[in-house]
């Protein structure tokens, strides 16, 4: 590429802003390959955890939870409400299913916060996660995960609105642990995200 065709994609289409804390062009494009390599198990991981969550809690306290105020803290209350005004605006119906895609993934992870921690005893977990280690392997419980999948969030974050990841030491062992948590719901699922995130 030019300097002539970098100076206009610099100037038209990517701001100073965006490419500051970058030491060159190659980098910011490496940075958007290594992007992609993210996005299939980023995004199985947040399918994942939204649907065997939400079945879990449809078992233990019915498929009304979304509306219960005696199990919703105040601002899952009010995130569930914004994702109501939503799916109006779209005219959509407003269904279990529609509202679970359009709550965010800080909505479910935050479901793990100790707020919720009657809910999710160890046995609990193991029933969102039927591979979870046991409790003998490590010190697993609601707060592990919560750590675990609040990681993963803050890094799909930046992945899906197309930050910097590249030569930073923070996300070094990212890739590991989407895939312990990928293979804490079924090993195949994991398996399966590999093959995919290798076409």
């Amino acid at each position: 590429m030019s300097r002539k065709d970098c100076e206009k994609l610099k100037e038209q289409y990517i701001s100073n802003g965006r490419l500051k804390s970058y030491k060159s062009y190659q980098e910011y494009f490496l940075n958007l390959k290594l992007a992609k390599k993210f996005y299939i198990p980023l995004s199985i991981v947040e399918i994942s955890f939204r649907n065997s969550l939400n079945h879990f809690f449809n078992t233990k306290i019915g498929y009304d939870w979304l509306f219960r105020d005696d199990i919703l803290q105040a601002d899952a209350q009010r995130s569930i409400t914004n994702a109501i005004s939503i799916l109006k605006q779209q005219n959509k119906n407003i269904t279990q299913d529609n509202l679970i895609a359009e709550l965010s993934f800080g909505f479910w992870v935050k479901l793990l916060t100790s707020a919720y921690n009657s809910f999710l005893r160890y046995n609990d977990l193991k029933k969102i996660f039927p591979n979870l280690p046991s409790k003998q392997d490590k010190s697993i419980n609601r707060h592990f995960i919560f750590v675990k999948l609040n990681s993963v969030r803050l890094f799909r974050n930046k992945v899906f609105h197309h930050d910097k990841i590249i030569n930073k030491l923070e996300y070094e062992n990212m890739k590991k642990e989407i895939y312990d948590v990928l293979s804490y719901f079924d090993k195949n699922i994991e398996k399966i995200t590999r093959k995919l995130n290798t076409n």
